[in-house]
């Protein structure tokens, strides 16, 4: 007996064009998945910085009570740190030393400005000395 030519063994044209596709579509969407998880790794990345700055110029703010002014100022953070920039607002509020901070940071993110906005409050008061320890000896 001489098998049936139809039934031999391997793959028709057929076949292997569907496992072609369905192996294209894979790739794809794996690339589609890789390139969309960096493009979050670095949107990520820039907001922390944004953060970390935002921080900085905050903590500098309190370090430094008695330069407190109300107004809005904007500046740069240096070389360290190209492209981002802050506007900070300062308005008093209704309990004397207390004043009302909005920060914003901003950088160039695409073709569009991305920023984070902070608000908070720093007291311009300054701290009472504490009493000096009584140097008592028996």
């Amino acid at each position: 007996m001489r098998p049936d030519r139809r039934r031999i063994a391997g793959f028709t044209l057929v076949e292997m064009t569907v496992a072609t596709v369905l192996l294209f579509v894979g790739v794809v969407a794996a690339i589609l998945c890789i390139t969309s998880a960096v493009r979050s790794q670095a949107m990520a990345a820039q907001r922390t910085n944004a953060a970390m700055l935002a921080e900085r110029q905050l903590a500098q703010l309190e370090a430094t009570p008695d330069e407190i002014t109300v107004g809005e100022q904007q500046g740069e953070f240096g070389e360290e740190y190209p492209g981002y920039t802050y506007t900070q607002s300062i308005e008093a509020t209704e309990w004397q030393d207390l004043y009302r901070v909005t920060l914003r940071v901003s950088w160039p993110g695409g073709s569009a400005m991305r920023s984070l906005e902070f608000d908070t409050f720093v007291s311009a008061a300054q701290p009472e000395a504490a009493p000096a320890p009584s140097g008592g000896s028996s």
